[in-house]
């Protein structure tokens, strides 16, 4: 359970007797538990000098990565006074309309619904100065504000119940369970009740609701998504394949083969590895695609200030650039295209298929001269890319750039061509001619996959073995 819990949080019961001093609860938990955080969750209200009162109690307690919370009607007096109380490093959450008010009197007395209320709360901060770093909400208003607010704000969730516990005293209009608030884009679950209490009414035990409350979560992308980490998030995915090797390091196998090809005595092959990708992965869910959708349009809106130009499409390579090349430009604001494969050569037992990339679909949509970046899943060889140029250049469209979510390529790491490579990721690995002795004795026992993703069940047991 340990692995699942970031804060301990703490309200007024804080200014009992016993929790504070060198023998008090507030010390032995950190000292105890030093990897966990504290949720000061005070509500500060907006008279600064009540605040700082409060305050000089605790400070010499909180750690960076501590959350605090103020009522989002604080003064601004007492956001700076808090803000320069507190170690950096301390995040301040506001706290709007509280999770037990219905939303037909949130609409009385505010002129508006929860979700409405707190993002109008919110954006009025948000011009100030560095007052605020987390926004407290219910799940029901989280999808409105996570759409609203900077992807740099973060969500702390109360009022989660799932199926086998009772509303309580939250609104039952606000409630959800742990995997829809998860997959909401929630980054923090308050999970008080459900984890201590469960509900044993209906007979669910506390440890019981806790084993229940894990296999929530788990049901959830989210804890795979690691913020800032996209390739330590592709390997929990499941989307890294790396062959074992012998205790004298020869590689166990399968080998993959890439579409980089060379010429051999007996004609062209595609070279082989013992690392593979599989970025489909990221299309099997909504916030899978959104992590590395986002990823990648920050990369562009990087590429695009230093350029000095805006861009005015990407276009998709088939099959793993053309979802992920839709999504970011869905976010960019600008077309998703996508070029299709016509199909020159088939499949053989060493070689993979054979094309060419035309725009057929989308070609009208397609301006001449318009500034396009092609979008691949994966970057290793460039013989895709090329042929994606081309079919762009049979357009009239001027390729500026070539993105991907991950870069292999040990020789092509930031241009191919004179053309920029923006990548998401970038992890330079070894490739070989299927007569190298390191991997020609796999190669002739045929230990080798042409088809990957077709095989990914195999090669991840065999990683297993």
């Amino acid at each position: 359970m340990a692995d699942f819990i970031s804060h301990f949080k703490f309200n007024d019961a804080l200014h009992l007797e016993g929790m504070k001093g060198e023998d008090g609860v507030l010390p032995y938990l950190i000292h105890e538990y030093p990897e966990i955080f504290i949720f000061w969750d005070f509500k500060l209200p907006d008279t600064n000098g009540t605040d700082k009162n409060i305050l000089l109690k605790y400070v010499k307690y909180m750690r960076p990565g501590d959350i605090l919370t103020m009522v989002s009607t604080s003064s601004l007096r007492a956001f700076r006074e808090v803000r320069a109380l507190i170690p950096a490093g301390v995040k301040i959450a506001i706290v709007s309309v509280l999770t037990d008010t219905e939303p037909d009197e949130c609409r009385m007395r505010r002129g508006m619904f929860p979700g409405m209320a707190i993002l109008n709360d919110a954006t009025n901060l948000l011009p100030k100065e560095d007052f605020f770093d987390a926004v407290v909400c219910s799940p029901a208003e989280l999808p409105l504000l996570k759409k609203n607010l900077p992807d740099c704000i973060e969500f702390i969730t109360p009022a989660i119940r799932d199926s086998w516990m009772d509303a309580g005293q939250q609104s039952a209009a606000r409630i959800d369970g742990i995997k829809n608030t998860l997959d909401a884009g929630a980054d923090y679950l308050v999970l008080g009740g459900q984890l201590m209490k469960g509900n044993p009414e209906k007979g669910i035990s506390a440890v019981e609701s806790r084993k229940l409350s894990i296999a929530e979560a788990l049901r959830s992308d989210t804890l795979s998504l690691i913020k800032g980490w996209p390739l330590e998030t592709l390997v929990n995915l499941e989307g890294h394949y790396q062959s074992r090797k012998t205790p004298d390091g020869k590689f166990m196998g399968p080998l993959v083969t890439y579409n980089g090809q060379y010429d051999s005595p007996t004609g062209k092959k595609n070279y082989v590895g013992d690392v593979y990708f599989n970025l489909a992965v990221i299309e099997d869910s909504p916030q899978r695609l959104e992590y590395f959708a986002k990823l990648m349009a920050e990369k562009i809106l990087d590429f695009e200030a230093s350029w000095g130009h805006k861009v005015d499409c990407l276009i998709g390579v088939p099959e793993g650039g053309t979802k992920i090349a839709q999504e970011v430009g869905r976010l960019l604001g600008i077309p998703g295209l996508r070029l299709e494969k016509e199909v020159t050569a088939v499949k053989t037992a060493t070689s993979k298929e054979q094309f060419k990339l035309v725009m057929r679909r989308n070609a009208g949509a397609l301006k001449i001269g318009a500034y396009a970046i092609i979008f691949e899943d994966l970057c290793n060889n460039f013989a895709t890319t090329q042929k994606a140029i081309d079919g762009v250049n049979a357009t009239d469209g001027v390729v500026v750039g070539i993105a991907c979510v991950a870069n292999r390529s040990k020789k092509h790491i930031a241009e191919w061509n004179g053309l920029p490579i923006i990548a998401g990721i970038s992890v330079p690995s070894d490739q070989y001619e299927q007569e190298d002795p390191l991997v020609a004795e796999l190669v002739a026992a045929k230990h080798l996959s042409t088809d990957p993703k077709r095989d990914w069940t195999d090669l991840k047991a065999a990683m297993e073995e």
